[in-house]
């Protein structure tokens, strides 16, 4: 059993883990958030290909990992190969 799953265990001593197996497939949405920005819309409405458009977090900073709207965790952007990646830097652990 990883250590995790024992961590998650002790933290939830009354949930049935053996439901967690009928879900373990279910497809959920994971989203990296780059930074953030407002824009006004004129702005917006000339955008073009070539545009810049800043966000609110420097490239040394971690990005925001959500799972359907949810923040859950914190990461750095990696490249992999001709992909971009996310390492998980920080699990957050109390997301209420």
């Amino acid at each position: 059993m990883s250590e995790n799953l024992k961590e998650l265990k002790n933290s939830y001593p009354d949930f049935n883990f053996a439901n967690l197996a009928k879900i373990a497939n279910v497809e959920v949405k994971l989203t990296a958030q780059l930074g953030k920005t407002k824009v006004p819309l004129k702005d917006i409405l000339r955008f073009e290909t070539g545009s810049l458009v800043s966000l609110d977090n420097r490239e040394d900073e971690p990005v925001d990992i959500f799972v359907d709207n949810v923040l859950v965790a914190r990461g750095m952007v990696v490249a992999l190969d001709n992909y971009y990646g996310v390492k998980i830097t920080e699990i957050i652990k109390d997301n209420k």
